[in-house]
């Protein structure tokens, strides 16, 4: 039973409705549509679309005109508005035109059925629906595509029932169900229905003898975006069936008729199947694929697709169809590329591309790609970042080659062409790049002792086309080839480098550094010395490179380098820094030197040579004494530099080396060793071993005993009075030193010893009284005499007198000092009668005539000594009494011409008691006694 029909006044005013919405939408969608933004004009499109009647019976024909003629509008509005947007991005159109568009073609599909329309409106209807749907697939809205293509489909069965149509505008109508299939298998794609996508084309298919050339373009194009989806996805076989089938719809047509775009298409059709097929990976896709690429070459020769799809091909052999990777066909193919394509960013990029992969198969054919790169294409192009960026590719490419002499060679003539032929050389940051690769294969060649093939890749690193590699770098690639030359002991060489560096780079301590070493090896010591001095005014703060020297020369075994090095690290180590261990370098150094004046006194070299090197160990053992004192001084506790074992070490071998060279060395040289020796004593710690201080105790005595013996014979050389008397200063200051340590080891020495050090302080005292006599200082001759007395050796006494005798005293000091002398000898055993009574001559002969008060009383004074040496076996000498006895009575003598009887008496008397102890059996005294009666004294 048919359904009831709605009262017509209900269809009325349906159609009302859609008429009143159309003219309100052709007045709003022109505002909607600018503004993407308004959704409401879009809702309520959506909601018209769902509520729009299925069938709508119009009995009057002018409602029907009028339906039409509102649709016809608000399509033309659609259409014209669209012509704002671009037709490559559907996706760009607002929603709002879409959703209008359908409601515009289901206007002219309600009309069209209402209407006693002819058999060409059918054709205009079935367009425009086809013309809605395809831009709601283009706009990916599936759901509104299917809603204007299923009002479409519906035609297909009218079409039969239609008797009025020509035979043209049924064969288009059907060409329009032809396309209406095309648009129905893109939309079953989209919503992933591949059946029905089959089913859709098997129907478009079957009506392929109506397809013009823009259908067939059309469904090719959906099929081949369905394959090249198909192929994203890695659906390779699915992939494959698709791009036949669109290969398949454009082979049907005449190739000749087909527009440019169909043309260009059915290129990617036949690239995307190629890439199909390879990935399949077996023989038959593979020879297939190969095929369709001869194909395409064919037809359109040297283009860029075509090349890259062979590459494509030549990259991907299958796995077991025994075909290898042919290096010299993808070479030949680049090569085509470089000649044919036009350079852009991309494409300069693709370019690189396919030779990096070149380069994984066969490093040498991709050289010579992008040899030919550079010198055919890049270089006349005038785009510098392609340059450096192909210039540093190219070097990544020899540094992988390895050590190629060809490879080098190739890559050095390379940069001499593009150096002839570029206006500039490699920016700052393209040569970075480059010599970070090619100072691996310098160090990697370097660390395998190939030094020959390391400077062949600095050479290359210094090329002129890396002119802005800055002075640092090239200071270092210079002093890189310095190492090769010392390596291989090239000396030529090595100067050649050297001479060719520029002055600033000369002078760098590290360059000076690598000459010193070649020097040093090569026995080049005026080079050397040379480089020595420059680095150590270079190094004005730290001595790093010093030391590096004193290694380096030590390790290979050239003393006098070392030697050198050593002596200026010491002159730039003027104060302790914790980089600095001032005692173990001045230990080494004095070592070395040592060891040193011991060859040279060997060899018996010049002594000015040995003169020099005492000089320096004086120097050097009063820089480490200076450094020792200041240490404990500054710091007030035990220094971890300046230790124990340091200073002992220091002590000794100072007083050490004073010893050896007493008899060859200059005094001057021993007392300031020998100063070293006893300052170093100075600073041991007193709360160590009694036994330590009791031992350098001993050894500063000794010290002081040279020193003294030194000083005094300086002092008697000296000509320059004023260095003469601060000479005998300083020797009194050590004799004092003696003095006070002997005075602390009293009792506490052996007997042998104590002798010894008393038999030293005679000697000690003789020099202080001689030093006190040159410097006037009377006042101390009294205390020296009285220290003499410990030493029980009359020789000191006589020493003493022979110096105050020859001296500038005076009178008064001269005769109480002899007599403290000649009081101090008699009480010995050994004294020397003889000198005692030559002195006593002296002492009266000094005073006789002036100052009788004191020679009277030294009258009586050698009567007595006289008198008590009659009683031993030493008696007075003759000779001196009778001096003394004949001098005594003519003085008397004198006193009575002047007419002092009693005084004249006194010295005769004086004069005949000496007489009596002559040994002239009593002649002179009865001499004197007849001489005596002769004179006339008053009553």
């Amino acid at each position: 039973m048919a359904p009831a029909q709605p009262p017509r006044p209900v269809k009325d005013q349906r159609l009302k409705n859609i008429l009143a919405y159309a003219a309100e939408l052709g007045t709003t969608l022109q505002a909607a549509a600018a503004t993407k933004t308004s959704t409401s004009t879009a809702q309520e499109l959506e909601k018209q679309l769902s509520n729009f009647p299925e069938s709508l019976t119009i009995s009057a024909s002018s409602k029907c005109e009028e339906l039409d003629r509102s649709g016809t509008t608000i399509w033309n509005l659609c259409t014209r508005l669209r012509r704002g947007y671009d037709t490559d991005k559907p996706q760009d159109v607002p929603i709002v035109l879409l959703l209008a568009r359908v409601y515009a073609f289901l206007m002219l599909d309600c009309a069209h059925l209402n209407s006693k329309s002819t058999g060409g409106n059918l054709a205009r209807v079935m367009k425009t629906g086809l013309k809605a749907g395809k831009n709601c697939v283009e706009s990916k809205q599936n759901a509104l595509a299917l809603k204007a293509l299923g009002r479409v489909g519906a035609y297909e069965g009218l079409l039969q029932k239609i008797k009025d149509l020509s035979a043209k505008e049924r064969e288009a109508c059907e060409r329009l169900v032809a396309e209406y299939y095309v648009l129905r298998t893109a939309v079953a794609w989209h919503q992933g229905e591949y059946q029905i996508a089959d089913h859709m084309f098997a129907k478009s298919m079957a009506a392929k003898h109506m397809f013009d050339l823009p259908t067939a373009e059309s469904l090719a194009d959906v099929l081949y975006e369905m394959g090249s989806d198909l192929l994203t996805k890695q659906n390779y076989t699915m992939a494959i069936k698709w791009l036949e089938r669109a290969e398949g719809v454009l082979d049907g047509q005449e190739l000749d008729r087909l527009s440019m775009n169909a043309s260009e298409l059915r290129t990617s059709i036949l690239q995307s199947l190629t890439k199909a097929l390879l990935a399949m990976k077996d023989a038959e896709s593979m020879e297939r694929a190969r095929s369709l690429a001869t194909l395409l070459e064919n037809n359109l020769g040297d283009k860029l697709v075509v090349l890259l799809l062979k590459l494509e091909i030549l990259s991907a052999p299958a796995a077991n169809d025994g075909v290898y990777f042919d290096s010299a066909s993808y070479l030949d193919i680049i090569q085509r590329m470089i000649r044919s394509v036009i350079l852009s960013d991309d494409n300069f990029k693709l370019i690189m591309s396919q030779i990096r992969k070149l380069n994984d198969k066969c490093p040498s054919l991709a050289s010579k790609a992008l040899d030919d790169f550079l010198t055919l294409r890049i270089i006349k192009e005038d785009n510098y970042e392609w340059f450096e960026k192909a210039l540093v590719t190219r070097l990544w490419i020899a540094a992988s080659q390895g050590d190629n002499p060809d490879s080098l060679k190739q890559i050095e003539d390379l940069f001499s062409t593009l150096v002839a032929n570029s206006t500039r050389p490699a920016s700052p940051a393209a040569t970075l790049a480059a010599h970070t690769l090619l100072w691996r294969r310098i160090e990697s060649n370097y660390s395998l002792q190939m030094y020959d093939v390391a400077e062949k890749w600095c050479h290359l690193a210094m090329h002129q086309i890396f002119a802005k590699s800055g002075e640092l770098n090239m200071a270092r690639l210079y002093r890189k080839l310095l190492l090769c030359a010392h390596a291989k002991k090239d000396l030529g060489s090595a100067r050649e480098i050297f001479s060719s560096m520029p002055s600033a780079a000369q002078n760098e301590p590290m360059s000076r550094f690598l000459m010193y070493k070649i020097a040093v090896r090569c026995e080049d010591q005026d080079l050397a010395a040379e480089c020595l001095q420059v680095i150590s005014s270079t190094s004005t703060n730290d001595p790093k490179y010093l030391y590096a020297c004193v290694l380096d020369a030590q390790q290979a075994g050239n003393k006098r380098q070392t030697l050198a090095a050593l002596q200026l690290v010491l002159d730039k180590s003027s104060f302790e820094t914790s980089s600095v261990n001032l005692a173990s370098l001045l230990r080494l150094t004095t070592t070395l030197t040592i060891q040193a004046l011991n060859e040279a006194a060997k060899s018996k070299d010049d002594c000015t040579e040995s003169d020099d090197m005492s000089e320096k160990l004086c120097a050097m053992y009063e820089k480490g004494s200076a450094a020792a004192k200041r240490a404990r001084v500054l710091k007030k506790e035990p220094d971890v530099i300046w230790t124990i074992d340091e200073l002992h070490w220091f002590s000794k071998n100072s007083y050490n080396l004073a010893v050896k060279h007493l008899v060859d060395w200059d005094a001057r040289h021993l007392i300031r060793l020998l100063a070293c020796c006893i300052e170093f004593i100075d600073q041991y710690p007193q709360d160590i071993n009694q036994q330590i201080l009791d031992d350098l105790s001993l050894r500063k005595m000794f010290c002081d005993f040279i020193s003294a013996t030194s000083l005094i014979s300086l002092a008697r050389g000296e000509d320059n009075v004023e260095n003469q008397l601060q000479l005998y200063l300083q020797l009194r200051k050590h004799v004092e030193s003696f003095d006070m340590q002997l005075q602390n080891k009293e009792g506490n020495l052996e007997v042998e010893a104590d002798t010894d050090l008393r038999r030293k302080l005679a000697v000690l005292m003789a020099f202080d009284f001689e030093a006190a006599c040159r410097l006037k200082a009377w006042d101390d001759l009294g205390a020296i005499i009285l220290k003499a007395n410990a030493s029980k050796a009359t020789e000191v006494y006589e020493v003493m007198a022979d110096i105050i005798l020859c001296s500038e005293a005076p009178t008064p000091v001269l005769v109480h000092t002899i007599k403290k002398i000649i009081n101090a000898t008699w009480g010995m055993d050994e004294v020397n009668v003889e000198k005692l009574a030559k002195y006593l001559r002296c002492l009266i002969h000094l005073t006789i005539t002036d100052n009788i008060d004191i020679a009277g009383p030294l009258l009586d004074q050698a009567y007595a000594y006289a008198d008590a040496a009659s009683e031993t076996q030493r008696p007075f000498p003759t000779e001196e009494l009778e001096w003394m006895a004949t001098t005594a009575f003519n003085r008397a003598v004198d006193f009575y011409c002047a007419g002092d009887d009693e005084i004249a008496k006194d010295w005769a008397g004086k004069a005949l008691n000496i007489a009596q102890h002559c040994s002239d059996e009593g002649s002179l005294e009865r001499l004197l006694q007849s001489k005596l009666l002769e004179l006339k004294f008053g009553s």
